[in-house]
């Protein structure tokens, strides 16, 4: 799924930077789970959190969740396009409270995460996610998510638009439905980010920048 591609120079997270985990919630992962395609993200995605986790101090860590505040999903406009996305899983899954919406058990968050609700594509949707970042003078966040498309690219532009720094770590995002992965990776990833002068890193790359912080 992915190859590591060297930069022209050494990878620097600054001092201010988080950690942005997009949507890793139970309903998506557990969909795609049994493909080897998908269990390569997950296990990449599952490294680059224990290596986070085990990093004293520990980074700032946010997870996103899609989550709408009751089962008739109020948040959502019936006919709208987003609602139209949601069809196949069935959008009652998506509300509080729900196992659906929980962070999958295979990134074991815990007390020291930050896990914010979200009711759109985009992770700074209906939540603080812009003004935590700006409170904690975050200057730089190391993105992994599912989907590439959808709340990878969203959140992205919402944080380019803020002027912050933006790594996304090539192994650790993917497309839905998986066979438009390649294609899609090779548009974004390769083509739009760095067009957008953003950096697009592999997990190794990710692993030795988050061991000199």
């Amino acid at each position: 799924m992915s190859e590591d591609r060297p930069l022209p120079h050494a990878i620097d997270f600054s001092s201010h930077f988080a950690v942005l985990n997009l949507d890793l919630m139970a309903i998506l992962i557990d969909s795609v789970q049994k493909d080897i395609r998908a269990e390569k993200f997950v296990s990449s995605c599952a490294r680059w959190c224990e290596a986070v986790h085990e990093k004293s101090p520990r980074p700032i860590t946010i997870f996103t969740s899609l989550t709408f505040s009751h089962p008739s999903c109020p948040e959502l406009a019936k006919g709208s396009p987003f609602s139209k996305l949601l069809e196949g899983f069935g959008p009652e899954k998506f509300a509080k409270g729900r196992p659906e919406v929980e962070i999958h058990p295979t990134f074991k968050v815990d007390e020291n995460d930050i896990v914010l609700a979200k009711t759109r594509w985009s992770g700074t949707s209906g939540n603080s996610l812009g003004q935590l970042l700006k409170a904690q003078n975050i200057d730089t966040v190391i993105i992994s998510g599912i989907t590439l498309s959808g709340v990878v690219m969203a959140t992205i532009y919402q944080l380019f638009d803020l002027d912050i720094q933006v790594y996304v770590i090539r192994d650790n995002v993917i497309e839905l439905p998986l066979d438009d992965h390649e294609a899609f990776s090779r548009v974004i990833l390769d083509m739009l980010l760095p067009k957008m002068n953003l950096q697009v890193i592999s997990l190794e790359e990710a692993l030795s920048a988050l061991d000199r912080c």
